[in-house]
């Protein structure tokens, strides 16, 4: 029987608890899984903040864009009360929050650089304190910093380079053509394609040129049974609690 491959909690097990909080990573933990991705972005004050839209809407009770609020303004927020009372004033967190859960919990990590829209000051600040809090991750071996925005990526990879790096694809959204070339001259350890319409002989491709293959978002236990027949080497799932504990260990 082909082995699952290793799970990426999805913004931690956002199916549990608010995505993209420390309760979304601790229930991540709980359940079994032992790696957790989640996304930053960075405010007017150069904080790094933990979040995936570029608005507050859909996540907190917070409304409109973030790249001219402070800290002071984003620790106010709730952001756990749309997901349930249970989890209400959950707080955005600090990349620096994340990661030291990760530190402590011994967990792999996945950050995913978000593609700023605050301007090209802001986009240099974030890459710019990106460096400075990843210097703080105890296992450099299993941590992964990746993004759609292959430009700040790059960025990135120029001030760290010793970081393993994810080219993330969104075949909706863009080109396909072109990532083995870009992945390669960033010296990527992995492609991250995205699960809908993906083709086994995609995966092979991946693999073939030399990459780890770690597929998002996947939250179906056959699918993901199916991908590792492909020979995929990860899956991003909202749903790590659905996954066998052999898998969740990895």
């Amino acid at each position: 029987m082909t082995a699952l491959p290793r799970v990426f909690a999805h913004r931690g097990a956002s199916s549990l608890a608010p995505e993209n909080t420390i309760a979304a990573f601790s229930k991540a933990m709980e359940v079994g899984a032992r790696w957790f991705e989640f996304d930053v972005d960075i405010i007017a004050d150069g904080t790094l903040i933990v979040i995936h839209d570029n608005r507050l809407d859909r996540t907190t009770n917070g409304k409109g864009g973030y790249y001219t609020r402070s800290f002071s303004d984003i620790r106010r927020l709730d952001a756990g009360a749309w997901f349930s009372d249970t989890y209400r004033f959950e707080r955005i967190p600090e990349a620096a929050d994340a990661i030291s859960f990760g530190n402590k919990q011994h967990m792999g990590m996945n950050l995913e650089i978000k593609p700023c829209r605050g301007g090209t000051q802001l986009r240099e600040r974030l890459i710019e304190a990106l460096a400075v809090a990843v210097d703080s991750v105890h296992d450099k071996d299993r941590f992964i910093v990746s993004s759609f925005d292959h430009e700040l990526l790059a960025a990135f990879h120029e001030a760290r380079p010793q970081i393993s790096l994810g080219w993330l694809l969104d075949s909706e959204k863009q080109s396909t053509l072109g990532w083995q070339e870009g992945a390669s001259a960033l010296g990527c350890s992995a492609v991250h394609p995205d699960a809908k319409g993906l083709a086994k002989e995609e995966v092979w491709k991946i693999r073939d040129c030399g990459f780890d293959c770690n597929v998002w978002t996947v939250n179906d236990l056959e699918q993901a049974k199916e991908l590792a027949s492909w020979g995929v080497t990860g899956v991003f799932t909202d749903y790590p609690q659905l996954f066998p504990a052999e898998a969740l260990a990895l």
